[in-house]
């Protein structure tokens, strides 16, 4: 299963996130993170679920990459905007939102009662960014 990890982080921060990884020079808890079992075309199928457009292929939730690893790491700033969108979910409309979503995704993967959680933990998280004036970089391993 493939871990994603969300940082409330400054792009100036991509290497250091990278290290926790590559070298360990660095741990996740020297900043705020969340760590969720979802890959970029679940979270392609979120951002499309939060548009409400019914295409999952138009946009990704990452900018270009900050850090690209060939063995297998990317560290990437998460689209603002999908930042924002997630900000805006209201505490208890995640279960319709979450029954939106898994209709753009593989449901063998993914419970909806596990989405929902996942949903409102990264709503949550954008809140928390979005509070900081800070942007969100993706650390994802393949």
């Amino acid at each position: 299963m493939q871990i994603t990890t969300w940082f409330i982080a400054k792009e100036d921060e991509a290497e250091a996130i990278a290290s926790i990884v590559t070298t360990e020079e660095h741990a996740p808890e020297e900043w705020t993170f969340i760590e969720f079992p979802l890959i970029e075309m679940e979270l392609m199928a979120l951002s499309a679920a939060l548009r409400g457009t019914e295409s999952v292929s138009g946009e990704s939730t990452m900018e270009e990459p900050l850090v690209f690893d060939e063995e297998g790491l990317i560290v990437a700033r998460v689209v603002d905007s999908f930042i924002q969108a997630l900000a805006r979910v209201a505490t208890g409309s995640e279960s319709a939102l979450a029954d939106v979503w898994v209709e753009k995704m593989d449901r063998d993967h993914h419970e909806p009662e596990q989405l929902r959680e996942h949903l409102s933990q990264l709503a949550g998280f954008a809140r928390q960014a979005i509070a900081r004036k800070s942007p969100v970089l993706s650390l994802v391993t393949f």
